[in-house]
């Protein structure tokens, strides 16, 4: 199979600096990253079931400009990295779920664990909620950025990515091992929440997000959530369709075919009356 054309990933994601593969150059190319790709779960509502190997996301997010779940981006942001000599294993985590008070029982988020100068590094570019954008220690370093803190903290065998916002409590994001898990896995997931075959919540919710220069929107149906610059946090339902609007407008910046199809599935499946977010495992990230 031919190798993806890197040059025209650096390109998607407006990077140009140096590629040599040091903690800063990460840093950088996951900064560019979170800018440029929006994280969309527009595949499952559209009847479609994505493929996760590294050309077929490359197809997507390079060639065709869309966005993509953390088990296309961050596959595809994992082989950009080891084609530049980074050391990286990509994992499960298993979200929590703030409702349950309990994280989800599969671990359906892809992570990357890179080892880089003598110490290893939580890398994410594609998640639902507000993490940080840059690489985490899995020391307990507390990293801040625009006013949130965050870490990552050891327990027994296990790591539990953690925020911080303008309460002072840490609350956590998802937990994960080191035990490696790859295509198999991820495909199990896929198979779990996006063929078309199975009856998921997921086939029947609009779900996107985007880092924005002061934090991120999420949005999970009508349900909008804000993180803000300073650590404040905000939901909202999006009861107009302008409001929706702005919405799409936001998120999907630059992608204006996103913003469209976004548009469809909302009146497709929504209509007049959009459904409540999803509050357990209904909600794949």
């Amino acid at each position: 199979m031919p190798q993806p054309d890197w040059h025209g990933y650096l390109a998607r994601i407006g990077y140009e600096g140096p590629l040599d593969p040091t903690l800063e150059v990460l840093r950088a190319l996951c900064r560019a990253h979170v800018r440029s790709v929006p994280f969309e779960l527009l595949d499952g509502p559209d009847g479609i079931k994505p493929e996760i190997d590294t050309q077929s996301v490359f197809e997507k997010v390079v060639v065709r400009r869309q966005g993509g779940s953390c088990m296309e981006v961050n596959n595809l942001f994992a082989a950009l990295l080891t084609s530049l000599g980074y050391d990286v294993t990509t994992l499960a985590a298993r979200p929590w779920l703030p409702q349950d008070r309990a994280y989800t029982e599969t671990g359906d988020h892809m992570v990357l664990l890179v080892r880089l100068a003598g110490a290893e590094w939580l890398v994410d570019v594609a998640y639902s909620q507000l993490t940080a954008v840059e690489p985490l220690e899995l020391d307990g370093t507390v990293r801040t950025e625009r006013g949130w803190e965050f870490r990552v903290l050891r327990d027994g065998e296990a790591f539990v990515a953690q925020r911080k916002g303008l309460s002072g409590r840490w609350a956590p994001i998802h937990c994960f091992t080191r035990d490696p898990k790859g295509a198999e896995h991820f495909g199990e997931i896929v198979e779990l929440y996006l063929n078309p075959a199975n009856d998921s919540p997921i086939l029947h919710t609009l779900m996107c997000s985007r880092v924005t220069p002061d934090g991120k929107v999420t949005l999970v149906n009508d349900l909008l959530i804000e993180a803000v610059e300073g650590g404040a946090e905000r939901s909202s339902r999006v009861e107009t369709a302008h409001a929706f609007h702005q919405v799409m407008e936001t998120v999907f910046a630059g992608h204006p075919q996103l913003a469209e199809r976004g548009t469809r599935i909302r009146q497709r499946l929504m209509g007049d009356h959009p459904p409540a977010a999803p509050t357990t495992e209904e909600t794949i990230v």
